[in-house]
């Protein structure tokens, strides 16, 4: 009988070790921590920029999702090279072309008449480049313009802001997250005015969105809201 009992004791404590372990990769499983990055439906990580003669030039290197709409749910994305030419007049023919990547890009740009200022994008990935020399003819007018980023080494990468951001912000995060992943989608966008910053929209499935503004060289939030 008490072989019976010793036995019948070591078989318990070997299923107990056997259910907290189980209840331990049951527990870690359901800690597994989210790539909030990979919510990111809409990113702008690189700007050039170049001025002459009354015309200004900006680039930026993009990726965004398709369809794009800014209600809560990421979808695929696409890298875009988009351009912007702000010229004298929006009365001329405007053609762009550039090189990159060994392939020469360009056509006819088209008028922004609500923005005042000519457009053109292709599906092209520039973030990684410093520069982006182009060839601009407006009307009889042929223009050399070579675009420079305005990224450097004190620029913190995109990666590096939102995991900045959800440190601050630990409770907006958690807020969005469940055993099933993040409920919302993220804009992350490079601007520049006198020096880089980063807009980040944290968009939730009502499409409400918090927005932060963020230095871009030190991730601190210099100001927030929500709408």
């Amino acid at each position: 009988m008490k072989t019976f009992f010793v036995k019948k004791s070591r078989l318990f404590r070997v299923l107990g070790a056997w259910l907290c372990i189980s209840l331990l990769l049951l527990f870690s499983a359901c800690k597994q921590s989210v790539n909030y990055f990979d919510y990111v439906s809409e990113l702008r990580n690189n700007i050039f920029l170049a001025e002459t003669d009354g015309f200004s030039l900006r680039i930026f290197s993009v990726t965004k999702e398709t369809p794009y709409a800014a209600d809560g749910v990421p979808n695929e994305t696409t890298a875009l090279t988009e351009i912007r030419l702000t010229a004298p007049e929006g009365d001329k023919v405007c053609n762009l072309a550039f090189r990159a990547d060994g392939r020469e890009y360009g056509g006819e740009m088209s008028f922004d008449n609500v923005k005042g200022d000519y457009y053109f994008s292709c599906t092209l990935d520039i973030s990684e480049l410093s520069a982006l020399p182009c060839v601009i003819k407006y009307g009889d007018t042929e223009l050399e313009m070579n675009a420079l980023s305005v990224v450097d080494e004190n620029t913190l990468a995109p990666e590096t802001v939102l995991k900045s951001l959800e440190q601050a912000e630990t409770e907006l995060f958690k807020s969005m997250t469940d055993k099933y992943g993040f409920a919302g989608e993220i804009h992350l966008r490079l601007i520049y005015e006198d020096s880089p910053y980063y807009y980040v929209g944290i968009i939730d499935r009502e499409e409400r969105v918090n927005a932060f503004l963020i230095n871009a060289k030190t991730g601190k939030i210099l100001a927030k809201r929500q709408s």
